[in-house]
């Protein structure tokens, strides 16, 4: 899968997770987990997924579980994050 592909994958997962954080249910946290879960195979490649740390992408994606039992805040701030991440990057910018 391609990056663009990727970058839309964790849009959209960051999306879904923010509005959910906005009216949180009891399964919030797992809600999240599953998506989160699901969303990660599209990185894997050849049966591995990236090391920590070797795909900003990635390392979003997970933060989205990490903090799925934080305060709305913290969750609010990792999907500000990842939906930063999946914005195309220009040419030459660092």
């Amino acid at each position: 899968m391609r990056r663009r592909e990727r970058a839309e994958v964790l849009a959209d997962v960051a999306e879904r997770v923010a509005l959910w954080n906005e009216f949180r249910t009891d399964d919030f946290q797992d809600r999240v987990a599953r998506l989160v879960n699901g969303a990660r195979e599209h990185w894997r490649v050849r049966g591995e997924l990236p090391a920590p740390g070797a795909d900003p992408m990635f390392d979003a994606l997970l933060s989205l579980s990490e903090v799925g039992d934080s305060s709305p805040i913290a969750v609010r701030d990792a999907c500000a994050e990842a939906l930063r991440e999946s914005e195309p990057r220009e040419a030459g910018a660092a």
